[in-house]
């Protein structure tokens, strides 16, 4: 692990450390404020001069999803930097991984036409060009050029091709990862929730009002909804690409095969 990966996880593991203890100091906080709430729901209503109700205001769509956040607390904001990481993610793969990207249109019919001219050098201009999955594993052969060996190329060529589908399926893996992690961090939410209202219940005794635990059962719920509604886009998104991958996959071995037989079977 690099000097820059270890500065990363130092710095999460604080922000977690400090996150877990912010959680726990609220927690010990809450009994004396269910204490109160429940003094003054025991309190007699006739000590209180009767007033009428007045009509619960409209909230807006921004105010609504402001108070969601407030009541998830701040597992919300890792919920939210994983959902950027994943639209990131999604956004790069769909921008870079295209067919032109993998196996260029007409590149291996041009490849073969100056190859077998003797222009090898111009093949190492086109490869450069195309700057393509195929265009590396072109390289790969050039370098191999004068074998006579037609298994040893196979050889060379198809480690090639393993190789860069790797490194593809690598840039796919933050997806992967905010699938994994959104519904775990949700979860952590819920119990964060379903603790702080047990020990409101278990602070106020049976003088309890359940409107006092709305707080706790909300963070339980947004969190909850909040995990499922990143990892569910990211997982299928992350199918798509795990499918459109493999596609390119089968098209580029097939294009290798092609190029391994025109250029170094004997005939």
């Amino acid at each position: 692990m690099n000097t820059k990966s270890q500065l990363v996880v130092v710095a999460l593991a604080l922000a977690g450390a400090v996150y877990v203890k912010g959680i726990f100091a609220q927690e010990a906080a809450k009994p004396a404020a269910a204490e109160e709430a429940a003094a003054a729901v025991a309190a007699p209503a006739a000590e209180a001069p009767a007033a009428q109700a007045e009509a619960p205001k409209e909230i807006s769509g921004a105010d609504q999803w402001k108070l969601y956040w407030e009541q998830g607390g701040n597992t919300m904001y890792f919920i939210a930097l994983l959902s950027i990481l994943g639209i990131g993610c999604a956004l790069e793969r769909f921008f870079n991984l295209r067919k032109s990207k993998v196996v260029p249109e007409g590149f291996t019919s041009e490849v073969i036409e100056l190859w077998k001219a003797g222009k090898i050098e111009e093949v190492a201009e086109l490869c450069r060009r195309s700057n393509s999955m195929l265009s590396r594993v072109v390289e790969t052969m050039i370098q191999h050029k004068g074998s006579n060996d037609y298994q040893e190329v196979k050889m060379f060529a198809e480690d090639k091709v393993g190789r860069e589908l790797r490194l593809e399926n690598r840039k796919a893996a933050m997806l992967s990862t905010a699938a994994t992690l959104s519904p775990l961090l949700g979860l952590f939410g819920t119990v964060v929730g379903l603790l702080g209202a047990f020990g409101t219940v278990a602070a106020m005794g049976e003088m309890g009002d359940a409107s006092v635990l709305a707080d706790d059962i909300g963070k339980a719920l947004v969190t909850t909804v909040a995990g499922l509604a990143v990892s569910m886009p990211c997982l299928f998104v992350f199918g798509l690409i795990k499918n459109r991958l493999n596609l390119y996959a089968v098209l580029l071995e097939e294009e290798v095969a092609d190029l391994v037989n025109q250029l170094f079977v004997r005939k």
